[in-house]
């Protein structure tokens, strides 16, 4: 009898992995301070838990369509109902965008590093992923580079902005290239609460219809295990994702939650805040000892220690082992291994974080 795996699609198995196994070390270990995920560490305030806690009265329902939760992300956006596609955290837009674009054969391209679910779930539609290095000189998309690798089977395109792992925005110049191929594009805009100043692409959406914007409620927000993302996008890609998503994707917790924290800006203020507040901190701790860090835009920072001459994965051992905080590796940049991301989390354990910094990189 041949094996159960012989009838797997080919790419399943061989598909890139996304890997969550560091969730379950963080909440093995409720010690370790948890600066590696991208997460919020500000907790939902009590109005968030006050409307979950109401709505669960009702949890023996069906939802709805959520016509007014998405009705309050379009006056955010400042356009209409039908341009809003409700989803099970950014991680179902980014599998719905694979199965509605791509086949067997078809190339995805993005940059190299991304976040690393892109691939992953580009691979299990059996496509091939495109992935161009960033510009060795300052980590910059290398816009010549991807253009230059369009052809006829390029049938999805990826910009995230500002971009993860660096937090580099793309100019527009840049951005608009790449809309005016024609080819769909998703324009990743998760950590742009963070940086406010940037307005989302909610114009290159209006007039270019194969441009799209996916957007959370994971980081800014804070509610990265209520799970809801959303894309904005022209009413014929909605209807799109809405027939890729699964009916009730999106549950009545997670709408309660979305919709108190829509109704309270000024939670998302204070988040923001927050979190700005201590990436100036890591910048000035950082920069004393003499390392690199990236300009900070969203809720996370890519730091450059390759001039000490330690490794990646030397550097995250030694932050879990002597001060009890996870911050994340980094994969090789242009064969240079002394990357390593951090995310600010509760004060104490920013607090560590800083005091490794000091310790671990003062020879």
């Amino acid at each position: 009898m041949a094996n159960i795996e012989d009838k797997f699609m080919p790419w399943v198995m061989t598909a890139p992995q996304y890997s969550i196994a560091v969730c379950d070390t963080a909440w093995a270990h409720p010690e370790y301070g948890r600066m590696m995920l991208n997460e919020n560490p500000v907790p939902p305030s009590p109005q968030v838990v006050e409307a979950v806690t109401e709505i669960i009265k009702s949890g023996n329902r069906y939802p709805d369509r959520m016509f007014r939760l998405r009705t309050k992300l379009a006056e955010l956006h400042g356009v209409k109902m039908d341009n809003i596609a409700l989803a099970h955290g950014s991680s179902e837009t980014i599998d719905a965008m694979m199965r509605i674009f791509m086949k067997p054969g078809d190339e995805f391209l993005c940059s190299e590093p991304t976040f690393e679910m892109f691939p992953s779930r580009a691979g299990l539609t059996g496509c091939v992923n495109v992935q161009i290095p960033l510009r060795e000189s300052d980590l910059q998309y290398d816009v010549d580079a991807m253009l230059a690798a369009v052809n006829d089977k390029t049938k999805l395109i990826l910009i995230i902005n500002p971009n993860n792992p660096t937090g580099i925005f793309i100019d527009d110049a840049d951005l608009i290239k790449f809309c005016e191929l024609g080819i769909p594009l998703c324009i990743d805009e998760a950590y742009l609460d963070y940086h406010p100043q940037v307005e989302a692409k909610i114009d290159l959406m209006e007039k270019y219809p194969h441009v799209f914007l996916s957007h959370t409620l994971s980081k800014a927000y804070g509610l990265a295990g209520v799970r809801l993302g959303y894309a904005v996008a022209q009413p014929e890609v909605v209807e799109a994702f809405n027939r890729m998503y699964l009916p009730w994707n999106i549950s009545l917790m997670a709408m309660a939650a979305a919709e108190a924290i829509l109704d309270n800006p000024g939670e998302v203020k204070q988040k923001v805040e927050y979190n700005n507040h201590w990436m100036d901190v890591f910048v000035k701790e950082l920069e004393a000892k003499g390392l690199k860090p990236f300009p900070p835009h969203g809720n996370y920072m890519l730091v450059d220690a390759n001039m000490t001459g330690k490794k990646s994965q030397e550097i995250v051992d030694a932050a879990r082992d002597k001060h009890q905080v996870m911050i994340k590796t980094i994969k090789p940049i242009h064969g240079k291994d002394g990357y390593f991301r951090v995310t600010p989390g509760i004060v104490e354990e920013n607090e560590r974080f800083v005091a490794f910094v000091r310790e671990y990189f003062s020879s």
